[in-house]
């Protein structure tokens, strides 16, 4: 079913700034399930059919580009080696398959970014764990093919490339800052904000911080992930009869974050779900009613997350500023 969006006037421009862009981003983390890689390929060629209107972020984790026999290549901080929160990659020809998923997404225009490999909790690592982790991280993906038995197959991009970093748990400490950025990271996504918020650059690092949202139709909180909606709909327990409400409430809510920042302040909205089918499927089937409902509205630009550190990157500091100031009238 199309979902239509009515909305007022567009938010003014200031008068010593443009207007900027209303810019959209939307990231998924882990990455493990080959049939997700083939559904968000599919959408993503479905909204772009016609001409660059979606562009995803992928936070991968190192442990999906490790087979499973081969699983001991690594150790996490404080870990017994070959050990992993969550999946390992399944047999060989399954991880050359999520490579080849990995590249096309890759050459058509969305990025892949870092949820670093284990999927542990860091929140107490120092710099030297990050860092260990970090370096396995790259490893795994640079060496993804001789891991793996698999001559031939490598990622279509180098580790350098990696930019951007989402912690798993979002759990985050003083040794994770310090780490992204000795290791040239430029963003990091594990954080929360108001929901009007415009991204700070602090110690060198873009925040692109999850946003705290107001579930449209019971006015619980949540942040602007997937999981958090699961939490606070339904206690993580899926009950099939509550499927459509969790699907609905989750549009409306992620609309209503759009119309709110689309006329006010045009902060960018930050969204984040998981290739888990949380609830049945419910809040991915909600994430792309919401994508195809505003992707390609006037002066809305869904991106990927590194499109936006360079459009941040590009804006002066009175400009910043001046769009900080907003939110104060939103």
């Amino acid at each position: 079913m199309a979902t239509l969006v009515t909305l007022g006037a567009l938010a003014p421009a200031q008068a010593s700034v443009d207007r900027p862009p209303q810019f959209i981003v939307m990231g998924f983390d882990n990455c493990t399930e080959l049939e997700r890689w083939q559904e968000l390929t599919d959408f993503a060629a479905e909204l772009n059919k016609g001409g660059d209107r979606v562009h995803f972020t992928f936070f991968v984790s190192g442990s999906n580009f490790i087979a499973d026999a081969s699983r001991n290549i690594y150790e996490g901080p404080h870990q017994r080696r070959g050990y992993s929160r969550i999946n390992f990659g399944g047999t060989s020809e399954q991880v050359r398959k999520r490579i080849e998923y990995v590249n096309a997404l890759y050459r058509d225009g969305h990025e892949i970014a870092s949820h670093a490999v284990g999927h542990f909790n860091g929140a107490a690592w120092s710099v030297g764990d990050w860092e260990k982790e970090f370096r396995a991280f790259g490893e795994i993906l640079k060496n993804v093919g001789p891991n793996n038995g698999l001559a031939g197959s490598k990622l279509a991009f180098a580790v350098s490339g990696v930019i951007g970093f989402r912690a798993p748990y979002l759990a985050k400490g003083p040794g994770l800052y310090r780490a992204l950025k000795a290791l040239g990271f430029r963003y990091d996504t594990s954080d929360v904000s108001h929901a009007a918020a415009w991204p700070e650059k602090i110690d060198g690092l873009w925040r692109f911080n999850l946003a705290m949202l107001r579930i449209q139709g019971s006015g619980r909180g949540t942040l602007s992930m997937d999981y958090n909606f699961f939490v606070a709909q339904s206690r993580a327990a899926y009950d099939p009869r509550r499927y459509e409400m969790a699907r609905e409430q989750t549009l409306q809510t992620y609309l209503h974050y759009f119309k709110s920042n689309y006329a006010g302040n045009r902060a960018p909205l930050h969204i984040g779900h998981h290739f888990m089918n949380y609830a049945g499927g419910a809040y991915n089937e909600a994430l792309k009613s919401f994508a195809r409902a505003v992707c390609g509205l006037p002066e809305v630009r869904c991106v990927t997350y590194a499109k936006l550190a360079e459009f941040m990157d590009q804006q002066n500091a009175e400009t910043l500023a001046a769009y900080r100031r907003e939110i104060l009238r939103t």
